[in-house]
């Protein structure tokens, strides 16, 4: 009878302790789903959810999907890797930037050049400056001969075939990645971009660091032949509408 007895303790201490165990676990999981919700909700700006709103204004909500699902063949290693690099290099990562847009960030972030990249810094400044002409409303044009360019952009005549969002990024990183989609995008000889740069509404002072960056790197650039504020359903005043020159 004691044996029994204590037989049925030990269980039910071992079950107790696995209760225990289940329940700390659970918490855990509780704890680590509210940190990533915190984390996502952290990561969303107020300008994020403006340009959001903005982007699907005047939509409607279909009654049906009406789509056909379908799911692509396995891809291999070989080819799986091979995707992945041709997305990074498309999204403009893992390169290093011209010194001329590294000259640029240290400039702009406050930091001391040495004689000669300030000289040389004035020197292009002055050049970009001669090679095409910045109007008021925030658009340039390489050709000033040619304004109906601006005109033709504004109506939506080139369809954006690439993007690039640079929001959350510093100058160096921005300029790495700028770098690589620009070039990417003219060797594969596409003619219409967004970058995306944001108002600085999350940088220092709120000020528009990287939208003076960028338009600035864009003119340095022979091969853009024009550049727009974007419409406000695609990023307004914290994006860029870019024409490329063709190959």
């Amino acid at each position: 009878m004691k044996s029994n007895l204590k037989g049925s303790l030990q269980d039910l201490k071992k079950l107790s302790k696995q209760f225990s165990k289940e329940q700390a676990s659970q918490q855990k999981a509780k704890q680590t789903a509210a940190k990533q919700r915190q984390r996502i909700q952290s990561a969303v700006t107020d300008e994020d959810r403006k340009i959001f709103l903005a982007s699907i204004r005047g939509t409607k909500r279909l009654a049906s999907a009406n789509r056909i699902e379908s799911s692509a063949a396995p891809l291999n290693s070989r080819e799986a890797e091979f995707f992945k690099q041709k997305r990074a290099q498309a999204e403009g990562r893992d390169i290093l930037a011209s010194e001329r847009r590294r000259s640029h960030a240290d400039t702009t972030a406050g930091r001391t050049l040495p004689a000669h990249a300030q000289a040389s810094t004035r020197i292009e400044a002055a050049h970009a400056s001669k090679l095409g002409q910045h109007l008021d409303d925030g658009a340039f044009l390489r050709n000033p001969d040619a304004a109906d360019i601006i005109k033709k952009l504004r109506r939506g005549q080139w369809p954006v075939e690439a993007s690039l969002d640079l929001h959350g990024a510093n100058l160096d990183e921005a300029a790495e990645r700028f770098d690589r989609f620009i070039h990417t995008c003219i060797e594969h000889g596409v003619r219409c971009v967004c970058i995306i740069h944001g108002q600085g509404f999350g940088s220092k002072d709120n000020k528009p660091v990287l939208r003076d960056a960028v338009r600035s790197w864009l003119r340095d650039f022979a091969a853009v032949t024009a550049y727009i504020t974007a419409p406000e359903n695609i990023g307004g005043a914290g994006a860029v509408i870019v024409l490329l020159q063709h190959k």
